[in-house]
């Protein structure tokens, strides 16, 4: 065999390889260590669109995991962010603030993390007034993460 064909044949070895490792990858995020809806308590609301809450993995082991909702950009108040967008960050914040203080109790369900170990999980927060994800989206606080960043908050 010659030093040519060697050569794309190891290509294409590597190029299977590095496919195999993004998909590998990608089914990390979609584990899901704890199935089904589970009671929590908010142990804090980092973001409108993260909160840290406090769950039993075992009967009587808590642990502590930052909950991301998953497909939701948030308008955000950094530097670089228009009048527009600054306000409503912090009307998002409040919102989710409020959303989750009048909530009897608050639930995660099939929370996605890479390992069982993760300190981050994706999952969407459920209480006796509904999803938080659908209530920013419906009062314009957050909007689907297909939308182009490049959309202003202001419109």
């Amino acid at each position: 065999m010659s030093i040519e064909k060697k050569l794309r044949v190891r290509g294409r070895v590597m190029t299977v390889g590095i496919l195999g490792g993004l998909y590998s990858g990608l089914l990390m995020a979609s584990y899901v260590p704890f199935p089904g809806k589970i009671e929590v308590k908010v142990v804090s609301v980092d973001t409108p669109s993260e909160i840290t809450v406090s769950y039993e993995t075992w009967p009587g082991f808590a642990r502590n995991t930052a909950i991301n909702l998953p497909g939701l950009e948030i308008p955000e108040d950094t530097p670089q962010a228009d009048d527009c967008e600054r306000e409503k960050a912090a009307r998002a914040l409040a919102f989710t603030r409020q959303f989750i203080d009048k909530a009897k109790k608050v639930y995660v369900k099939d929370m996605r993390m890479e390992t069982s170990a993760s300190e981050q999980a994706y999952s969407d927060i459920l209480t006796n007034h509904g999803s938080l994800s659908q209530a920013l989206k419906t009062a314009g606080l957050a909007r689907s993460d297909t939308v182009p960043p490049e959309t202003s908050w202001c419109r």
